[in-house]
């Protein structure tokens, strides 16, 4: 028995799961909204997927096994168990959300806990994603830093402020399925020119795809002249407490004209009005949104990263 052990999380763990994520989830939305579902965290598909805790003092019998295996009985938690100090989602996407303890020494346990699921991408804490690819000795093929912000009204706080007047005909509205088709040219814009890295090119089903994921899952906020979409706002996790905002993006032919401004205003307007907060990653040499989101109120947390081990 280790000080610090992993173990896959069992549905009794789940309340304890949900307290350690809701106490830092401005800087893991992307985890807690992968796995909720109706304010309530659910575990991932058994033979796809998996999460895995750390707790001090406990340990599993038999080994570590692999996320397409049932979790034995000595994982099921303990009266007067030590709290949780760590969590791995493993999804069935093939992206790891590492949330890592303070000590690295339970790293050494990660690629254990990981079992046969393979990750294509990491993302997270720049620390904890770091951590994560050495303890399971990948090698990234692309890496993309942010900055994460949040934005914390405290008691008494202004609210957003309210949409600014839109110059040339614009108007915003919320977004739905059937804007698809219409949003869809302005999705493939956004992932072509913030999404892609180096080694991954377009795929028009997937950009399909996540974009009616999105449209029946998220928040979207649309603004649109004479018919056509120009910009668009919205939240790409929706979590326990927080929802993080993103897929901001305006035509460039459109720019200087405010409507992120006024996007993203009306988005944490209906964040807040439901007593959620907001946060959100934003590449740091992004400098007019860097602004955008200090104009709005949010402030740089911590450093964020995705890392790409597969195309």
């Amino acid at each position: 028995m280790s000080e610090l052990a992993w173990r896959r999380a069992a549905r009794a763990d789940l309340a304890a799961l949900a307290g350690f994520l809701s106490a830092r989830e401005e800087r893991c939305a992307g985890f807690t909204g992968r796995i909720a579902k109706d304010g309530e965290l659910c575990l991932p598909p058994v033979l796809r997927g998996a999460v895995w805790i750390a707790s001090g003092g406990i340990a599993s019998e038999g080994g570590v096994a692999g996320p397409g295996a049932e979790p034995p009985r000595a994982a099921a938690p303990l009266r007067g168990a030590a709290p949780l100090r760590g969590a791995l989602l493993c999804h069935p996407s093939r992206l790891a959300f590492p949330v890592l303890p303070e000590d690295p020494a339970s790293d050494r346990d990660l690629g254990l806990a990981s079992g046969s699921w393979r990750a294509a991408s990491a993302i997270g804490l720049a620390r904890d994603v770091s951590r994560y690819g050495a303890a399971l000795g990948l090698e990234a093929k692309a890496s993309v830093d942010y900055r994460l912000m949040s934005r914390r009204p405290s008691a008494g706080a202004s609210t957003p402020p309210a949409p600014p007047s839109l110059r040339g005909g614009a108007r915003l509205r919320w977004a739905s399925l059937s804007d698809l088709e219409a949003l869809l040219p302005l999705q493939e814009a956004y992932e072509r020119e913030e999404v892609l890295t180096p080694i991954h090119s377009f795929n028009a089903a997937a950009c399909r795809a996540s974009l009616a994921r999105a449209l029946e899952r998220q928040l979207v906020v649309l603004a649109e002249e004479g018919g056509t979409v120009v910009a668009k706002a919205g939240t790409n996790a929706r979590g326990l407490g927080v929802d993080q905002v993103g897929g901001v993006y305006t035509l460039p032919a459109r720019r200087g004209r405010g409507l992120a401004f006024a996007l993203v205003t009306a988005l944490l307007a209906e964040i807040e009005g439901s007593g959620r907060r907001a946060s959100l990653f934003v590449k740091p040499h992004n400098a007019p949104a860097m602004a955008l989101y200090r104009s709005l109120g949010f402030e740089e947390l911590d450093d964020f990263r995705a890392d790409y081990y597969e195309a």
